[in-house]
Order: C-alpha cells, then structure tokens, then sequence
C-alpha cells in the first residue's frame, strides 16, 4: 500500500517534525518526494519491510560445488522454488555454479548467506603411513639367535663408564668432559676375549652406556626401551638416588629384567651396613634381590680396582642364554637411531642399532617420515668399514639424503627401492602441507569471526545513534609493527650441538625458560646439529648482543672465527653441559635490569624532638645522637623506624647541624639535630623518644636470575 496525499504546513509542525528529524524513520528507507508546502510525500512500506527483516534474516549456509538440490534443502523450499527464483533474477547459468548465484537466490528469499566449509570433504587424512609401509616391507622367515643387548644405567658418577671400561679393556673415561657421559656410546664386546677389537663369534654382547645426569632423561629412557637387559650401577657410599629411581621406572615400564650391580665395594668402611641401606632403598622401590627371596641377581664390584666383573660378566651371559633371543637375519631391516650427528669428513652420520634383517651397503632404508639414505658406507664401533650388519648390533650409517636429520628414537625400516622410498617421502610432505594448510585457514576464518564480530557490534551501535554511514578519520601514521624497545634486556641464542640426543637436551632446556613472567627474554634465533657456519655468524650478526653456543663441537673454521671477530658476535664453545648453562645463567642475569637496593651508612637514636620557628612557621627537628656508622646531609635519604616498624622513609636531610655549626656528617656517639625537608607544621611527622633514623644511599645493582632449568 502506498500512501499518497499527505499534506504537511511546515517541516517544524508535528508532522514535518517527525518526518525531517527522526533519523529511525530514515533508516526504514522513507522516501520523501517533497518536503515543501502543498507536495505529495510517498512512503513504500515494502521497502520498509525488507529492511526491518534483515537484522532477523535467517542464515543460511552456502559452500563451494553446492547443488540446487543442497540449496533447496538450506532454504526448507522445494526445487521449483528455486528454479522460479533463478528465472525472477535471470540467472543464464543452469546448473548454477558460481556462488555469488547462490547468494542472489538467498537474499531474493530474504535469508542471509553465510560462507562454510563443504561438509561432504573426507576430515580425516587419505594418506596412512604405516598402511602404506607396510606393503612395502618384507616379512623375515628365519629366525636365528642373535647377540644380547645390555645397557647400563644409573645415577651420575656411579661408575657406569668405568664398568664398561672394566668389561671392553679401554679408557673411555678419560676421553669424557668433565668425567660424566653426555650421549648414548654403543660398544660391542666379546666377554671371553676383551682385548681383540675384531668382533668374536662366542659370547658378544652389545653394550649401551647411557648419561647418568639428571638433564639426559630422554636418553635414559630410549636406552631402556631398546635394550634386553638393564645393569643398574648403584654406588654403596651413595645408595639409591634421584636417576637410579628414574632408572628403575623406565626399565619396569619396558618390562625388562634388571641385574644390580653395586659398585665401589672397595671404598666403603662397613660393607655390610652400606649394602643393607642400598637393599633398603631398593626394596623402597620393588626391587627384591635373590639374598633376600626376589628374583633379581645383585653382583658385588669394584669396576676401578677390576673386582667382581667376571662374576658380573657371568650373571649377563647366563641370563641371556635364559631369554632366548632371536631375530629375523632375512626381510627388511627394522632398526633404531641411537644417535645422529654432522661429521666434518663424513657429513650427515646416524648411530643405529638393528633389531631385524641383515643392514648391507647400498640397501635403501627411511627413518621415521623424515629422514632416508642409500646406505653409501658403514663403520663399526673403531671406525672400520664394514659390508653388513646383523641384528643386535650397532652400526654407524652414512649416505642420508634429506636436509633434517634422523632424530634419536627414530624408528629405521628397509624399503625395496629408491623409487618407493621417495614415493613415500613426498607423500608424507603432501599430508604435511595439508595439514599446515588447513591449520592456517582455520586461524585465518578465527580470525575473520573475530574482526566481524567486532564489526557488526560497530555496525549496530552508528545504526542505533542513527549514523548511517561514517567516513573513517585518519588517525595519523600506522604504528610499527616491530620495535626495537626492549633490546638491551633480550638475550638472542644460536646453539649447534654434536649430536642430536644434546640438542633435544639444550631444545628443551630453552623452551623452560619463562619469557612471560621474566624481565630478561631469551630469543632462540637458530639451532641444529654440526660445526657453525658462516650463515650461522651472519644471522646472528643481524639481532644485538647475539650469543652462539658450541656444545661438544671440535671442529672451528678459521674463516668462522675471523668472521663472528669481524661482526662482532660472541661464540662460546662448551664440552660440559652444566658449564654450558651456568655460562647462560650468567649472560641472562647480565641483561636484566639493574634494582635498587638500600645501602646503610648509619643509623641514630632521637633522643628528643624540638619544635623552631621559621618565618612564623613551626617545624619539628629530630634531637639524635649517631649509634652506628655516619650520618650524612648530602646525597642520602633517611627513613624512620618505630618499634621495628617503618614509619616514613626518602627523606631528605635540609640541615644538620651540631651544636651551632651546619655539619655534612655526624660521627658515631656525636649528638645532632636534624631537620627535614618537606615537614612543616604539627600535624604532620612528628619524632618520639626512641625512634630510630636510619641513613642510607640507594645504589644500582645487578639482579641475578632465579630460573633454574630442570635436572641443573
């Protein structure tokens, strides 16, 4: 209906008054043809009522490749709904296919489009890697004894190493930095004949010493979940402690069995009292020894002075023999890193010890769904060139092909060609893109939310104070995004390690650092395995105060060194961990900001208040005689102390004076009077018999960092 003939005298009359200045009506789209005497206004109630329904419109959701079948089924119309509709707004296209198509239709029924992720879409990754490998790899059909797999675990500076020293005739301790074992070694060892380096055929036992320091727990635990026997190295003057705790944990949760070793029964005074606390602490955590009606063998040793290790070498053999062990020598080879690291002759070299299948050069092989290398050569525990490498031994590989390393625990399988290999690697690159790519669009539509959350909140409040459109003010030159405030209080850190077992270590130490509460940020700009390079130099030449840690890396090109002299970077070499942080500690507390700390020089006792005039003003000065130290006037505060409790403090000293003379300082047991500036009148301080004033100077001092990262 359409309202025709409506008469208006002037616009400020009640009627020209509501059409003119109520801004509501505007935004119901009225249409004034006139506002003049004698003219027609029209108002088109249709327009008007569109408009009131888009704030209630139904949404409904649209999405790439819908059909006019999906459409309909949205929209709760039938299918000739929508072809009438396609007609009313002369849509050529049938089947329609562009989604600005589906949007005419929704609004032609008065709903608004709302953009979503097509539901029919599989959600669930079309690539599985372990189905997919497993149609590669060969089942093995003899099953053949293999040699045993033993590691040796315990607390730090139990005497782990020396064991193994004891058992293989070598020196092992002495090439370790600061006497403890930093990485997983893997050493084969012929237990009849201990002096040939060649490998035996009798009674070879593969030997994994594992790092006893609080810091290498992840170690710890792989040895554990790879090994067939533990030896549990606890110390009689030390008993159980922290890691041999740990120790036992991992080994019951790779349902292992356990032969105690307790060692350094050389140094202990009282034998038997030490060994009955050492039970003890077992028996504290389950462990029973067959002395004492368990199942478990304890071997009484001294691995320094070489006493009970055949005894000990006796126990391991017997107890292998008993598990019967055997491994596939046919099939593809199933295998684990030991450990991976960046030689500087060699290059990308990974420690691996196989579990199944025979390991031969030129054999193709992947670790994890990273990692894959054409095995080019193999060395054993000396360094010899080996051809082959059957299960239950360690052999180091080299020949890998991709940029990143296999990581430590990775497991190793042998695949049937190259062709298969990269097959499989381009897969699993593919289902990473996917996922990166779905992660990013799911924060970028979050995000989209966000800002049009924000935005029709916007949109609703001009609407509602009747401000239909609104130009946005400039409001000056953007902000920049990135900053250099703050720089001196930032520590910027590259660290290359030797081996990536370290370098999970230091990763994980880094990211225990608390850069949200602390007033000192650690930025990690760089980190990997090998020597540094010059690119290493240069990019930590591009952020101030840059720190690059070397940890166990020998080798430095003298090009490096020149360069980071040049640049003025700091490289830090280290072979001890916890030398290593201490050494980060430091650097960490040197940027945080200095603190004030209050310096006392001397304190008084006030022995009586006086009251002066000062130009018709009546002041209190403090009558006190210095008990302590010196009093000073200048370049020093003063606090007061009531009955142990601080009454006011920066205070500052405007006269003192002994006797009659302005004095600058007050030796101990002289009298004085002091007076203050800022106190003026009665009602303010006032000084009692008794109280204490304490002179002080506030200095500047360096704050040393509280964070202390686990296992250190």
């Amino acid at each position: 209906m359409v309202a025709t003939g409506l008469k208006t005298c002037d616009k400020h009359s009640p009627i020209g008054y509501n059409f003119y200045h109520n801004r509501y009506n505007q935004m119901r789209c009225l249409t004034i043809n006139s506002f003049c005497y004698n003219k027609t206004l029209t108002i088109d109630n249709n327009k008007v009522r569109r408009e009131i329904n888009k704030r209630n419109a139904e949404v409904i959701d649209i999405w790439d490749q819908m059909s006019e079948q999906q459409l309909a089924e949205a929209l709760k119309r039938p299918i000739s709904d929508i072809k009438k509709a396609v007609k009313e707004l002369k849509i050529t296209d049938y089947p329609i296919e562009d989604v600005k198509d589906f949007v005419r239709i929704i609004k032609f029924f008065d709903k608004k489009p709302n953009f979503v992720k097509n539901p029919s879409l599989v959600t669930k990754d079309e690539f599985d890697f372990d189905e997919h490998l497993n149609k590669l790899l060969k089942n093995g059909t003899n099953l053949v004894t293999r040699v045993p797999v033993v590691t040796i675990m315990g607390h730090v500076d139990h005497g782990k190493t020396t064991l193994l020293d004891s058992l293989r005739h070598s020196e092992i301790v002495k090439q370790e930095f600061g006497g403890i074992t930093q990485h997983i070694g893997a050493f084969v060892v012929s237990l009849d004949q201990q002096n040939n380096q060649k490998k035996i055929s009798k009674n070879l036992v593969t030997f994994l010493d594992t790092p006893g320091h609080k810091a290498f727990s992840a170690m710890r635990e792989r040895g554990a979940n790879i090994t067939d026997i533990v030896v549990l190295v606890v110390a009689t003057d030390d008993g159980v402690m922290e890691q041999t705790i740990e120790s036992i944990i991992f080994a019951k949760s790779s349902n292992v069995p356990i032969i105690v070793a307790i060692n350094k029964v050389d140094k202990s005074v009282n034998l038997t009292k030490d060994i009955n606390y050492l039970k003890t602490g077992l028996r504290a955590q389950g462990i029973v020894l067959e002395d004492d009606g368990g199942d478990i063998q304890a071997i009484k040793i001294s691995a320094l002075k070489n006493i009970g290790i055949e005894d000990m070498k006796e126990a391991i053999l017997a107890l292998a023999e008993t598990m019967e062990l055997k491994a596939y020598f046919d099939g593809s080879v199933e295998a684990v890193v030991l450990e991976s690291s960046v030689d500087a002759k060699k290059g990308k070299t990974a420690s691996i010890l196989v579990q199944n299948g025979t390991l031969k050069k030129g054999d193709i092989i992947i670790a994890g769904q990273k990692s894959w290398a054409k095995v080019r050569a193999m060395y054993d525990e000396w360094g010899n060139v080996i051809e082959k490498c059957n299960p239950g031994f360690p052999v180091q590989v080299i020949g890998w092909r991709e940029e990143d390393l296999p990581d430590a625990g990775d497991k190793v399988w042998q695949l049937p060609t190259e062709k298969d290999v990269k097959e499989l690697v381009n897969l699993i690159k593919a289902r990473d893109r996917r996922r990166r790519a779905e992660a990013d669009a799911m924060a970028a539509q979050n995000k989209l939310e966000e800002h049009l959350k924000v935005y029709r909140e916007e949109l609703i409040a001009l609407r509602s104070a009747g401000i239909r459109y609104k130009r946005k003010k400039n409001k000056g030159p953007r902000e920049k995004m990135i900053t250099n405030e703050g720089e001196e209080n930032k520590l910027n850190v590259i660290f290359k390690c030797d081996v990536t077992g370290s370098l999970e270590v230091l990763y994980d130490m880094f990211d225990s650092y608390p850069n949200d509460k602390s007033d000192a940020k650690v930025n990690l700009l760089h980190f990997g395995v090998g020597a540094i390079t010059e690119n290493e130099v240069e990019l930590g030449a591009c952020f101030d105060r840059t720190v690059i840690y070397s940890f166990n890396v020998n080798t430095m090109n003298p090009a490096v060194n020149k360069l980071a002299k040049e640049l003025n970077v700091t490289i830090k070499k280290f072979n001890v961990i916890y030398h290593l942080v201490d050494d980060l500690k430091k650097e960490i507390s040197d940027r945080l900001p200095l603190i004030d700390e209050e310096v006392v020089l001397g304190e008084a006792l006030v022995q009586q208040e006086f009251v002066v005039n000062d130009k018709h003003r009546k002041i209190p000065v403090a009558g006190v005689r210095c008990a302590k130290g010196v009093l000073k006037k200048s370049n020093c505060l003063y606090k007061v102390i009531r009955n142990e409790q601080q009454v006011t403090k920066d205070l500052k000293v405007s006269s003192l004076r002994h006797l009659k003379d302005e004095m600058e300082t007050i030796k101990k047991d002289v009298e004085c009077g002091i007076r203050f500036d800022g106190i003026v009148g009665l009602d303010g301080l006032r000084f009692q018999p008794q109280d204490t004033l304490v002179c002080y100077e506030m200095h500047k001092i360096k704050q040393k960092t509280n964070w202390t990262p686990k296992g250190f």
